[in-house]
């Protein structure tokens, strides 16, 4: 038997419980998911997702008793910890009183305040049910405040499924990543390349056209790939220069490295900023967040009012209390945030080591605690790491995660993220792990 058949029928007799669901919701639900990634491409290989029943710190149990150290972690929303005791009993105790009056509540403002405190760049915000809406809204305000109406986004950037922004999201490039939305020209969209300077040019030039351009700090779903300082601060300069709105779109970057915003620890203050995830420990959130004239765009009060923030369970009172209790504790974190980014670069400096000395085709990168693995496609070629987005052997890389789930590790993008509860002795154990695989993976 090949490693993959031998990694397949071991998964397929441990998760009989995981594959009797798997059938059955793959006859009600597209694909088995209600979110693509949840497959984690493991059908790829013959494989199938885990069903998890109950998630406490970084450890998830799946519906047949396996237990995983978790590095996923609710698609990186859960930074503290999967089930904080601390943050759970606020969410029932809220629950007395009620989980959606659809009426204006205190806790909204008081999450809006403590946000706003912890920011140099956001004077006013409007909250909404997730990341998805909230680049959304984001570029709409845009558009209203420039009276433009081009939108600049970056290749591999993901700023979720809406029509807006739902371009040149993965290799390759060819414009739109999905039938049923316009063209990129019919849109107004333009897309770039970062750390790219030939942009800056394109800027100039279509600088009485542009409303806003929009860019994740360190790309998520693109591979965990910074952006260079210089490139963003040249950005936050020509955009100034030109009247164009500058959003950071801070879902992922937001509060993952230290209790506030990414733009903070760098200088850089944007127009707009989009926030979820983190900021209501985990719960469904998303928000817009920036300068007052902008926001205030959206006040029912203004002349042609700019509709942003619409959702029935925009500031659904549960997240709001959610987010208050989690920004208690993030504020008093800053030596968890040390710890967990110190052991992110340590994993990705060891992972590397092991890649290079057993000649196999994957690569480490990330920033801090974001831990990301690639398989090349051509490994000979051993392209950069800026590049590896658009030379990714999906199938090897599912395969990578069928065998780390039957040895009780999970996550994607080859790992993903590190919380509170991550300690020493679990990287030393998935790195362990990943080594007493590599051999299969040798070329």
């Amino acid at each position: 038997m090949t490693f993959q058949e031998d990694e397949v029928n071991q998964y397929q007799k441990t998760h009989k419980n995981s594959e009797l669901l798997w059938k059955r919701s793959q006859k009600v639900l597209a694909g088995g998911v209600s979110h693509n990634l949840r497959q984690f491409d493991l059908p790829l290989v013959g494989g199938f997702p885990a069903f998890i029943s109950k998630a406490n710190g970084n450890i998830l149990t799946d519906v047949d008793g396996h237990e995983y150290i978790d590095y996923w972690c609710g698609h990186f929303s859960q930074v503290i910890g999967h089930n904080d005791p601390r943050i759970r009993n606020v969410v029932i105790e809220r629950l007395q009183n009620g989980w959606h009056p659809g009426m204006v509540i205190e806790e909204q403002t008081s999450f809006a305040e403590r946000i706003i405190e912890n920011s140099q760049s956001i004077e006013k915000i409007r909250f909404c049910t997730s990341g998805t809406e909230a680049t959304m809204y984001a570029t709409r305000l845009a558009r209203s405040y420039t009276n433009r109406n081009l939108i600049a986004k970056a290749k591999l950037g993901w700023h979720g499924a809406n029509d807006t922004l739902f371009y040149d999201v993965g290799f390759p490039f060819i414009g739109k990543d999905t039938p049923g939305i316009r063209n990129m020209d019919e849109a107004g969209i333009i897309t770039y390349s970062i750390n790219d300077n030939s942009f800056f040019d394109t800027i100039i030039k279509k600088k009485d056209e542009l409303a806003a351009i929009i860019i994740e700090p360190v790309l998520g779903g693109g591979g965990g790939i910074s952006v260079s300082e210089d490139f963003l601060k040249r950005l936050r300069e020509l955009t100034e220069k030109f009247g164009i709105i500058l959003i950071f779109d801070e879902i992922i970057t937001g509060y993952r490295y230290h209790c506030g915003f990414f733009q903070d620890k760098i200088g850089i203050k944007a127009d707009l900023t989009t926030m979820g995830k983190i900021i209501s420990g985990g719960l469904p959130v998303g928000g817009i967040g920036g300068k007052e004239e902008i926001i205030n765009l959206a006040d029912p009060k203004t002349d042609n009012t700019t509709l942003i923030g619409g959702g029935t369970f925009s500031a659904y009172p549960l997240s709001m209390s959610a987010g208050l209790k989690t920004l208690d504790i993030l504020e008093k974190s800053r030596t968890d945030y040390e710890r967990i980014n110190k052991l992110g670069e340590e994993l990705v400096s060891r992972l590397n080591e092991s890649f290079k000395g057993s000649n196999t085709d994957f690569i480490a990168n990330g920033r801090g605690s974001m831990v990301f693995i690639h398989a090349y496609a051509d490994y000979s070629s051993k392209q950069p790491i800026t590049d590896i987005m658009t030379h990714k052997n999906k199938r090897r890389e599912a395969l990578f995660q069928l065998a780390l789930l039957n040895r009780h590790i999970t996550g994607y993008h080859g790992l993903g993220a590190l919380n509170f509860c991550h300690k020493k002795t679990d990287v030393d154990k998935t790195i362990e792990t990943i080594d007493s695989i590599l051999s299969f993976f040798s070329n």
